[in-house]
């Protein structure tokens, strides 16, 4: 029967509860074999001249070898194992020749087979104190070590415990970033823009491209929401810069723009109230372009009331064709104080259609924005008596490059205004994926 290491407490360290804690910490017992390590024993045996050299992990009742030259055992007893021992002090543990050696004279690894003779090692020790295993060398025949030869040994021990740490960071990073990841498609998540609803005499349709993987998450968003009976808000913005601080401010300003709207303002107004909230919190560098509307759709026709601060102006593309910039940009918002961005009203008829974006559509790196925005005017100018989900299709196709894989977000919301009596249809794709 195997003995086991509660038979011998002397070879049990004080502090073996926190010891064993910490082996567990580095998740290095039973793991593939490892270049690094292996490269680091053969070297203790190049160096030192001897046939074996080991990188042993001390475990509850085995060692465990990280890596082996020389060897061809995985791992062994704790009891009589000699690292078991080579764990008890901080100090390198030497025996030049184990079989006149009172300590190791008894020894079943020196009495019998294998029949070590000689045997060096160095704790691995961490760096909070923890002995977790050795670098031993070992030879058949009794030798002798010198104080050079045990220095190196100890900075070869030293390079595997900086391994074992580099190993550990990694896998914290890893599981660090795989929650970052999963708080970001949270935060995503929470800042999607919501489905979009049936309004009478209009036909909506929308699309949401967040840039980057769940760590970054975007500042692009869009709102559509009934403030009073028949009267809808209509909103596109874009929040500079992204990430968790991004997506709050996100939210924080949707949340406002529907309790400005609730309180009755028109678009300029709500507006400059935002900013001025904004301006008096302080936005810590950070910036906001926004496009609000106010829609008020009849049979055959619709209202429209627009107000941007800093945001690309909608386009309007009438039911002969002809592609129209709306309004003028005022400045942009939670920078400076007292903002006025004006407002215009314009008159949309059946088949016209309004186009609400973010700079991400148009804007490529290394690609003139001019580029884009001819091939969005074109694209509506071709769109005349399409859906606003085919029309929608239609400038994704006529874009220079493709939305996917872009470095920006990207926000487009259409409204097309319904002959009396015609039924629309919406389309509204909040998620990273294609729009369906």
């Amino acid at each position: 029967m195997a003995r086991t290491a509660t038979d011998h407490p002397e070879l049990i360290p004080a502090d073996e509860e926190q010891r064993l804690e910490a082996v567990r910490r580095y998740a290095v017992l039973d793991t593939p074999p490892d270049a690094a390590f292996d490269r680091i024993a053969t070297l203790a045996a190049r160096i030192l001249h001897t046939p074996i050299a080991s990188v042993t992990i001390v475990d509850e009742d085995r060692i465990w070898f990280r890596a082996r030259h020389g060897l061809d055992a995985t791992e062994t007893d704790r009891v009589p194992g000699l690292c078991a021992s080579a764990i008890l002090k901080d100090d390198p543990t030497i025996v030049t020749d184990a079989a006149v050696d009172p300590s190791t004279i008894s020894n079943p690894l020196v009495a019998g087979d294998p029949g070590l003779r000689f045997y060096a090692a160095a704790p691995l020790i961490t760096g909070d104190g923890y002995r977790l295993g050795t670098l031993n060398v070992i030879d058949r025949s009794p030798r002798d070590i010198s104080d050079d030869e045990v220095a190196t040994l100890q900075d070869l021990a030293a390079m595997v415990v900086d391994e074992l740490e580099l190993r550990l960071a990694a896998r914290r990073i890893a599981e660090t970033r795989a929650q970052l990841e999963r708080l970001g498609a949270a935060l995503q998540l929470s800042v999607l823009p919501p489905p979009l609803p049936d309004i009478a005499g209009l036909d909506l349709a929308a699309l949401y491209r967040p840039a980057g993987d769940a760590l970054e998450i975007g500042g692009d968003f869009y709102d559509v929401f009934e403030i009073r009976p028949r009267t809808w808000l209509v909103a596109i913005g874009d929040v500079c810069g992204r990430g968790a601080e991004a997506a709050i401010l996100v939210g924080s300003v949707r949340n406002r723009l529907r309790a400005l709207a609730a309180a009755g303002m028109r678009p300029a107004k709500v507006l400059a109230e935002l900013n001025r909230s904004l301006v008096r919190e302080g936005l810590g560098g950070k910036f906001l372009t926004l496009c609000c509307l106010e829609v008020r759709p009849a049979p055959g026709r619709a209202e429209v009331t627009v107000s941007a601060g800093g945001h690309p102006l909608p386009l309007v593309r009438r039911a002969n064709g002809r592609v129209e910039t709306v309004g003028q940009a005022g400045p942009l918002l939670g920078v400076f104080p007292g903002v006025d961005c004006g407002q215009y009203v314009i008159e949309l008829c059946p088949d016209d259609l309004l186009l609400l974006y973010t700079d991400g559509l148009i804007e490529r790196r290394g690609v003139d924005p001019r580029l884009g925005e001819r091939a969005l005017r074109s694209a509506l100018a071709r769109s005349v008596r399409a859906s606003a989900v085919e029309t929608l299709c239609n400038i994704e196709e006529a874009l220079p490059q493709p939305l996917e894989g872009g470095d920006d977000d990207t926000a487009v919301l259409i409204l097309r205004v319904l002959s009396r009596g015609s039924s629309g249809s919406r389309r509204g794709s909040a998620t990273p994926a294609a729009p369906a």
